[in-house]
C-alpha cells in the first residue's frame, strides 16, 4: 500500500536527521496518536489520496495530502513552533524512496497554528502534499 509507505518513508527521514537527533526528538515521531507518550511529540497522518488512472513513465502514481501535528505541553511555550520549523527544512522539497522502486517528491503546502489558551496549548498543523512517481 502506497500510503503506508509514504508515511513510514516520511517518518524515518525525519528520525535520521541529524538536528532532530541531537535534541532527543527523534524518537517522539508516530504515525497514531500515542497512548501516553510525554510532550513533546508529533503525529503524521494522511489525509488525502488521489490516485492516477494513466499509467506511464512519466504520469504521476499517487498524490497525497499529509498532516504533521506537533504537540507541547507548555502553554506559553513557542516549543510546537520551533520544531514545526525543523520538520519544514528536513521535509520541504525532498524526494524520498518509497517501496517498489518509487519516489515520492514532499511540498509544503500550508500551516495551521492553533493559538495557545488556559486549557490547551499551542499546536502546530503542517500539510505536505506528496507526489509519488514510480
Amino acid at each position: 500500500m502506497i500510503d503506508f509507505g509514504v508515511l513510514t518513508a516520511f517518518r524515518k527521514r525525519l528520525m535520521g536527521d541529524e538536528q532532530l537527533q541531537l535534541d532527543g526528538f527523534d524518537q517522539k515521531i508516530h504515525t497514531s496518536l500515542p497512548h501516553g507518550a510525554s510532550f513533546p511529540y508529533v503525529v503524521i497522518e494522511l489525509e488525502e489520496i488521489w490516485t492516477s488512472v494513466r499509467l506511464g513513465a512519466e504520469t504521476g502514481y499517487a498524490k497525497l495530502k499529509l498532516k504533521a501535528s506537533t504537540f507541547s505541553e507548555t502553554v506559553a511555550s513557542r516549543e510546537s513552533l520551533k520544531i514545526a520549523e525543523k520538520i519544514r527544512v528536513v521535509m520541504d522539497g525532498q524526494i524520498i524512496d518509497v517501496s517498489n522502486g518509487k519516489r515520492a517528491m514532499i511540498r509544503l503546502s500550508g500551516s495551521v497554528i492553533d493559538m495557545p489558551s488556559t486549557t490547551k496549548p499551542l499546536m502546530v498543523q503542517q500539510y505536505f502534499e506528496v507526489l509519488v512517481r514510480g
